[in-house]
């Protein structure tokens, strides 16, 4: 693939009033066209712009007109973001001015870039492969200090260095097997069936890896649904204000006050939660409730976690009853609320009812156990494991089922050579699997898959 051989241009700032304003310009005419549109202080035209240089002047457009005061910057390729002639112009922020510059820009020519067009062409001149190039766009959505650290991770290569080291030990498999096809005649075995097991067997290990990482890397990256659900008066939007640490939610003594869901993120230790107050489980209802009901128990199917809310300080009802049974099979936390006041039943008149996980004791009032609560949430997208500055996750859906693929193809080899299969067969699935793992680094990936992607990044970037 190849990129573009036109010259394109965005403005790679969020449109609006700030402080600055950059329209990037790339491709065989950028420096010519920052030559035409900009001029040095007194009129005098540019002479010889220097790669990496900052220069002070002004972009004016065709009659002459100044259109603003500005700082421009040319990278020369292969030096560049793009691996293309690349030319910056700093300009003051706002719509206006921002809008003109561009505008004066494509008067010379230039078109403007589609979403994500200045990184797929980084990507397709080899200064980026696909993995990279995906992180770039989770780099600049990631909302929590977790998901950006494992966005700078994979940019940095630490997935890509270690597929290719896992490519690397499948083509030396592949050199063997491809010997034994082509020269049956002289018994050329250089290694054993046994040998190639054992090293397949390590590259199984790797792969498996790496798929069991995606639970970890898409909540890292995504975010965990939590939904917050109990029957009515019991604390539920409590709780939600207390670990959002503001009052969001309507609190009220007066029971069925939540009618609609709540949505709200937060970031604990890094981790992005998106919580969900809900409407209160309960068997007697009017027709608003029913429907805040509904709504309810839609957020508790597509939940990845629940905070089921139970009052401490009043007896268990029919109704906790009825949360309890209809939370049972999704995976859940189990609150006691209100623990500043006296506690009207124990974990052993819980347990009775069925639910036997361990319950953790808060006070969204007092905010007493909040701590303890967040601590076990994130332990649910983590694990017992911290997360560490070189871990290598996957956290894409696209890059899991490559994996799993070439995890299904290598196991397949290995069950050939232990029944002693065709060694034709057996070397089509090694090389399947060199396909799934070229997938993902985006080394042999259809044009439509990469418009996917590409087009989920903003316009300049």
């Amino acid at each position: 693939m190849e990129a573009g051989h036109d010259t394109i241009a965005a403005i790679a700032t969020p449109l609006g009033v700030g402080g600055i304003g950059v329209v990037r310009v790339s491709g065989p005419d950028a420096v010519a066209v920052a030559h035409r549109v900009f001029i040095r202080p007194g009129g005098l035209p540019l002479t010889r712009l220097q790669s990496h240089h900052v220069y002070h002047g002004f972009v004016v457009d065709e009659q002459g007109e100044r259109i603003d005061e500005a700082l421009l910057c040319v990278m020369r390729q292969p030096h560049s973001y793009t691996r293309e002639d690349v030319a910056e112009i700093s300009c003051h922020g706002g719509v206006m001015t921002t809008q003109r510059v561009l505008e004066t820009v494509l008067a010379q020519g230039v078109r403007v870039a589609e979403p994500g067009e200045f990184t797929r062409r980084a990507f397709l001149n080899g200064r980026l492969d696909l993995t990279q190039a995906e992180a770039v766009i989770d780099l600049i959505n990631a909302r929590t200090q977790a998901s950006h650290r494992a966005a700078i991770n994979q940019l940095d290569g630490a997935l890509s260095r270690r597929l290719r080291a896992i490519r690397e030990e499948l083509i030396q498999v592949s050199v063997y097997l491809e010997a034994g096809i082509d020269f049956p005649e002289e018994d050329l075995q250089l290694v054993s069936e046994a040998v190639l097991c054992e090293r397949l067997r390590g590259v199984a290990t790797q792969l498996e890896a790496l798929s069991a990482s995606f639970a970890r890397g898409r909540l890292l990256r995504d975010g965990m649904a939590v939904a917050v659900v109990g029957r009515p008066n019991v604390g539920k939007s409590s709780l939600l204000n207390a670990l959002l640490g503001r009052d969001r939610a309507i609190v009220s003594p007066q029971p069925g006050t939540t009618r609609d869901t709540i949505e709200e993120e937060l970031s604990i230790d890094g981790v992005l939660i998106r919580l969900t107050d809900t409407a209160g489980l309960h068997t007697a209802a009017d027709l608003i409730e029913q429907e805040g009901m509904r709504r309810a128990r839609i957020v508790v199917e597509r939940a990845e976690l629940l905070i089921v809310v139970l009052d401490g300080n009043a007896a268990l009802t029919a109704d906790d009853l009825l949360v309890l049974t209809e939370t049972a099979e999704a995976p859940r936390l189990l609150v006691r609320n209100k623990c500043d006041l006296p506690m009207s039943w124990t974990v052993a008149d819980l347990a009775s009812s069925g639910a036997l996980e361990p319950v953790l004791d808060v006070s969204a009032l007092r905010q007493h156990g909040l701590h303890e609560l967040e601590q076990t949430i994130v332990r649910q997208v983590l694990g017992n494991e911290p997360l560490s500055q070189d871990e290598v996750l996957l956290t894409r859906a696209r890059h899991h089922q490559s994996i799993i693929s070439a995890l299904e193809n290598i196991r397949t080899v290995r069950h050939g050579l232990q029944h002693e299969m065709p060694l034709e067969c057996v070397a089509l699935n090694v090389s399947e699997a060199l396909q799934n793992i070229a997938d993902v680094l985006g080394e042999s990936v259809a044009g439509e898959v990469l418009d996917r992607i590409f087009h989920q990044f903003c316009v300049g970037k």
